[in-house]
């Protein structure tokens, strides 16, 4: 069933939402709250009346739904002020404000769901976690772990998740992998048990192709309690090593299709490039290639320009670009491009933002970084993003707090080095040596193919007055990239500590 309303369409088959024929990604339990509102319209529903709705069984506040509603009606280009659909009623709740009109249209095969599931992206059916205690609490637990991994998962760019995932709840007997892609047509099945162990929580989770009916991943997770303080470190925990997984599928998938990529699947290469293999100069010049191509076949696609506009200003704030003029005015015109095409997804604002910021506009990617996080506050590229503007503006002790915040919610790939190196240097700025040092360290371990790390680094120890020691994190960054230049190490260190260094080689 399709329901219709304005120039917006909501189609339960798919699972998402469509302005005039283009979808717009949303959140899970956005698209729960648009769906109960129109197929309910001009019915007024109290706060109690939306939780019971939209998160059964769960312990939600006023504020969740609130911010339900607010990403609903961006959504649907809506506002408090205007109120064109999300109608508020004061002092009884909420309606939908307009006419829905329902379209049936006829079930599809698998193979149908998969056909024309092509230029739309992957799809991930997560599964309702299972447990054997009849405690209430990890009840709470297992329904809570379940929505907010898919919550975090919908950072993803072009994964979308199935919201088939209530039809299971309950059944004694859940259905395989295959038999999901044969029902539902999802490529990837995300299942999980939980049982009390120790006064904590043992969390077994396992990720399945769903076409091929095989297992991809599977990890045990042990969490202390109480089930309250479990869920968060809980879903930060299995999203750390899911994420690379995922992105390792996706990639995999990807490169094995037959016939010429899309644009989305030239973007999907191109994202999982970064997240696999590093930020290097090969693997920045590879992915910036496969997303030209992607814009080139969709000039509609906002987060190809977005995500080129990222690669080469970042690329070029590092100094692995050449011709700086022609390579800023690229990702300027990428990330206006996008920002025209959309300006309401938080991963086009994160990406978007970021560019701007690294070619030289931080004042004018700091409200975009932030509306991106507002928008979605699982958003680890935005947050780490917004913190490296705070830098570049002299907010030192806010860009602390926003890397250390999406260093936290990350998963476990290469990001975490770049990231890492920029909190070792906001650090650096305060003269917390010692936890510069930490953190450029660890920097290091988390990507032993990364020269920049180990530049900062090697300025730590010189700061420090260890010549020895900063001449050997040289050598290291040098074994990486043995053309390693002013061009590279200025940007990190500035002039006077990274010429100083440089004259150490």
């Amino acid at each position: 069933m399709i329901l219709t309303f304005g120039e917006f369409e909501l189609d339960f088959d798919r699972f998402e939402l469509r302005r005039n024929g283009q979808p717009r990604k949303i959140e899970p339990k956005v698209f729960d709250l648009m769906a109960h509102f129109a197929r309910n319209p001009g019915h007024i529903f109290s706060r109690d009346d939306l939780i019971a709705a939209v998160w059964p069984k769960r312990v939600v506040s006023d504020a969740t739904v609130s911010t339900c509603i607010k990403s609903a009606r961006k959504a649907l280009d809506d506002s408090g002020d205007a109120q064109r659909f999300i109608e508020t009623v004061r002092g009884r709740g909420f309606r939908f404000a307009t006419d829905v009109e329902a379209v049936d249209v006829p079930s599809d095969t698998a193979s149908t769901l998969v056909a024309r599931r092509g230029h739309l992206g992957p799809a991930l059916l997560v599964v309702p976690f299972r447990t054997l205690s009849g405690d209430p609490e990890t009840a709470r637990l297992v329904d809570g772990l379940s929505s907010g991994l898919a919550t975090v998962l919908t950072r993803i760019p072009l994964l979308r998740l199935s919201n088939q995932a209530s039809s299971y709840v309950g059944r004694d007997i859940t259905p395989t992998a295959r038999e999901f892609y044969e029902n539902v047509g999802v490529d990837y099945v995300l299942e999980g048990k939980l049982q009390t162990h120790d006064g904590g929580y043992r969390i077994n989770v396992q990720l399945a192709d769903a076409k091929a009916g095989f297992q991809l991943w599977a990890e045990q997770f042990s969490v202390p309690g109480p089930a309250d303080a479990a869920l968060d470190h809980a879903v930060t925990a299995v999203i750390a090593k899911l994420e690379p997984q995922l992105h390792r599928a996706i990639y995999n998938t990807v490169r094995a299709a037959d016939g010429e990529p899309n644009a989305q699947e030239l973007f999907l290469e191109a994202s999982s490039i970064l997240a696999l293999k590093g930020w290097h100069p090969d693997s920045f010049t590879t992915t910036a290639a496969l997303l030209r191509r992607s814009c080139g076949l969709a000039a509609d696609f906002a987060l190809a320009h977005a995500y080129l506009a990222l690669v080469i200003g970042l690329g070029d704030r590092i100094g692995l670009l050449g011709d700086r003029e022609k390579t800023r005015g690229e990702s300027l015109d990428a990330a206006e491009h996008a920002l025209e095409l959309d300006s309401m997804d938080s991963t086009v604002l994160g990406f978007a933002g970021c560019a701007l910021a690294d070619i030289g506009y931080p004042d004018r990617a700091l409200p975009i970084l932030r509306n991106a996080v507002e928008i979605n506050p699982a958003n680890a590229q935005a947050w780490a993003s917004l913190g490296s503007a705070c830098l570049l503006t002299g907010q030192v002790e806010e860009a602390i707090r926003h890397l250390k915040h999406g260093i936290d919610i990350s998963p476990l790939d290469s990001r975490l080095s770049v990231w890492g190196a920029l909190l070792a240097l906001a650090l650096m700025q305060t003269r917390d040596l010692e936890g510069a040092l930490n953190q450029g360290e660890l920097a290091c371990q988390r990507d032993d193919r990364n020269y920049l790390p180990r530049v900062v680094v090697a300025g730590i120890h010189l700061l420090r007055k260890e010549p020895v020691l900063a001449r050997k994190a040289l050598d290291e960054a040098c074994r990486i990239m043995p053309d390693l230049q002013a061009a590279q190490v200025v940007p990190l260190l500035g002039p006077k500590l990274g010429m100083d260094l440089l004259g150490r080689k």
